[in-house]
């Protein structure tokens, strides 16, 4: 009787010790659950806001009341316009047109349309617009997004962007716009970031709605938001299908795409995985459209600095394509430049500078990867990199290149590159 009672006594420890742990298992699942579901509640009804900043930590809204030299292009001593830009819902978007002196007199210079990032205002890609209007000796058409800037205060969100991409085009092809020298058969659009995925629409809009587009070039952007949280948020991947309202679905247009396209990519990108960059020119070059398509990687590049840390051999890429392009389009009698035109460059790799030569098709489909180490130019690109983790430090170091570019005299205009 007395075992009896003992083993009676262990069942009943044991099931309280089992007891104990399962209501433990179901308070903590009950936990994480609960979490999740909060951090699912807060993706679906914040997302938005996760993805754009219109004015972040320290960096404020306008232009205006930006430091010096992130105020205006007249800072900068380079000719401009201002113009505002109704979209199809009233809304009205900013941007700066900086033109370059050759176009009144020069009718085959390009016009770059420059999409930023998801944060802060124009005025702080000043220095890189700056440089590359004297690199590439093409008007630069910075655009102020929806909400930011000097934008209309409206709500910000993937369906608002895409309708300021499309009035930028529905304006550069308006007879009636108030732009100086601006040549419509030679504009190009650039993105870097979410900027890519603004560029990447502006392209599939102009394709559908036969407005010319000579050619795309992003930078450092992604396949997609939904691509982009599995790699941010991998705790919320498998409820995203539930949750997830922004698209931006760079991957499924990029293949659709028959516009000459150039990928630019730092592979030391720690924000937007280098993987995609390569997995949308993969796409792209794969694709059965027939447009050319290449891609330069800086070996050291990062997210947003990539074009400080590419050297001279970033410009040196982009004016090639671009010369490319326009070369190719006037051998076709206007007719966009394909994988198997005349006259298409293959691109070797390479540890400095760009070398080419000229290419069979077959070749170029398979060889248009460039690599470059970056700066290699006298200048140390480790010192370009911004050491300050906000805005305002790479604008700071941003001016610095800016400036070694000129000599050290950041307000002295740059002397005309051949």
């Amino acid at each position: 009787k007395k075992m009896n009672d003992q083993t009676v006594a262990a069942k009943d420890i044991g099931g309280g010790i089992v007891g104990t742990l399962v209501r433990f298992s179901w308070r903590c699942s009950a936990c994480v659950s609960g979490l999740v579901a909060l951090v699912a509640g807060a993706l679906y009804w914040k997302q938005d806001s996760l993805l754009y900043f219109p004015t972040i930590g320290g960096v404020p809204r306008h232009p205006s009341q930006n430091p010096r030299r992130y105020r205006s292009p007249s800072e900068h001593d380079v000719p401009f316009e201002t113009h505002m830009i109704k979209c199809e819902d009233g809304v009205t978007i900013h941007s700066w047109l900086l033109y370059h002196p050759s176009s009144s007199n020069n009718k085959e210079i390009p016009t770059i349309i420059f999409f930023h990032g998801n944060a802060g205002n124009i005025g702080l890609r000043l220095p890189n617009a700056v440089q590359m209007y004297h690199y590439l000796q093409a008007n630069i058409w910075l655009v102020e997004y929806r909400g930011f800037g000097d934008s209309d205060d409206a709500v910000v969100n993937e369906k608002g962007l895409k309708l300021d991409a499309e009035a930028v085009l529905k304006y550069a092809h308006d007879q009636n716009n108030t732009m100086s020298n601006v040549n419509v058969e030679k504009l190009f659009v650039f993105g870097r970031s979410l900027g890519g995925a603004v560029a990447f629409h502006m392209a599939k809009f102009a394709q559908v709605s036969k407005y010319p587009l000579a050619g795309v070039l992003v930078e450092n952007t992604f396949v997609s938001i939904s691509t982009m949280v599995d790699h941010l948020m991998p705790y919320i991947a498998p409820l995203k299908s539930l949750v997830l309202r922004i698209g931006w679905n760079s991957g499924e247009i990029a293949p659709t795409i028959n516009i000459p396209t150039m990928f630019l990519a730092g592979a030391q990108d720690t924000l937007v995985p280098h993987g995609h960059m390569l997995e949308l020119f993969t796409r792209m070059k794969n694709s059965k459209t027939d447009n050319l398509v290449r891609m330069h990687v800086v070996k050291q590049g990062t997210h947003n600095e990539t074009w400080m840390q590419g050297g001279k051999a970033y410009w040196v890429a982009i004016k090639r394509f671009l010369h490319d392009v326009l070369s190719a389009e006037e051998h076709n009698d206007g007719r966009a430049v394909t994988k198997h035109g005349t006259g298409v460059f293959q691109r070797k790799t390479s540890t400095s500078t760009t070398e080419c030569t000229e290419a069979s098709s077959s070749s170029v489909t398979n060889e248009s990867i460039e690599v470059s180490m970056g700066s290699n130019d006298g200048e140390d690109a480790a010192g370009m990199i911004s050491s300050v983790g906000n805005f305002m430090g790479m604008a700071r170091e941003a001016t610095r290149s800016v400036a070694a570019g000129r000599g050290g005299n950041p307000s002295a205009p740059s002397k005309k590159k051949e």
